[in-house]
């Protein structure tokens, strides 16, 4: 299925928070609390406080959907940057979601692909993200993108209640080119 992928902007933030707030109620029903996950709500102030991000040029968004057009419904995005925690350098995909009538068609790939490869236009020389543990269908997806785990594991930061994540990584150093080929002789007659 095609998709698109482009640049986020402040316009798009209401659509990205619902979009995080449907998957999350998706992705981490069996990983979360029912009450905490159905008591989400895009706010006021979640709004701002994502536009402030976006706006100060440290974070970037991505955001895509079915189709080609770019100016199409808003199914998916990824918020990426500089990474967040002491000792961890390079980039970091902060965020990744899509909603679940999308999963598989592509989107989340190709939106991976444009953050990481945005974060190697950045000049960072691995990427890192966080993941749930238990978020099997999401480590699955970042093993085969290239991630492998780091061994890092804490908490997630900000919640109620003790929900456990692991770090993955990936250099983003250039691929070594491969010698190239003589061309191939020709023949004579």
């Amino acid at each position: 299925m095609e998709s698109f992928v482009r640049k986020g902007g402040p316009d798009d933030v209401e659509a990205v928070l619902k979009i995080k707030n449907a998957t999350w109620r998706t992705a981490y029903r069996d990983l979360l609390p029912r009450d905490f996950l159905d008591g989400m709500s895009v706010t006021r102030r979640a709004v701002e406080a994502w536009r402030g991000l976006i706006g100060s040029g440290e974070q970037h968004l991505f955001v895509g959907g079915p189709g080609g057009e770019p100016e199409g419904e808003i199914a998916g995005f990824s918020l990426h940057g500089p990474a967040r925690d002491a000792g961890i350098d390079g980039g970091e995909v902060y965020a990744i979601y899509v909603l679940a009538g999308h999963w598989s068609t592509g989107l989340g790939l190709a939106l991976m692909t444009r953050s990481v490869e945005h974060l190697r236009e950045l000049g960072h020389r691995e990427a890192g993200l966080w993941v749930l543990t238990g978020n099997a269908r999401a480590r699955r997806f970042y093993e085969r993108f290239g991630f492998t785990p780091s061994g890092r594991e804490q908490d997630v930061a900000g919640l109620p209640f003790p929900v456990p994540e692991v770090h993955y990584r990936m250099s983003l150093d250039p691929a070594p080119s491969s010698p190239s080929r003589p061309a191939p002789a020709r023949r004579t007659a």
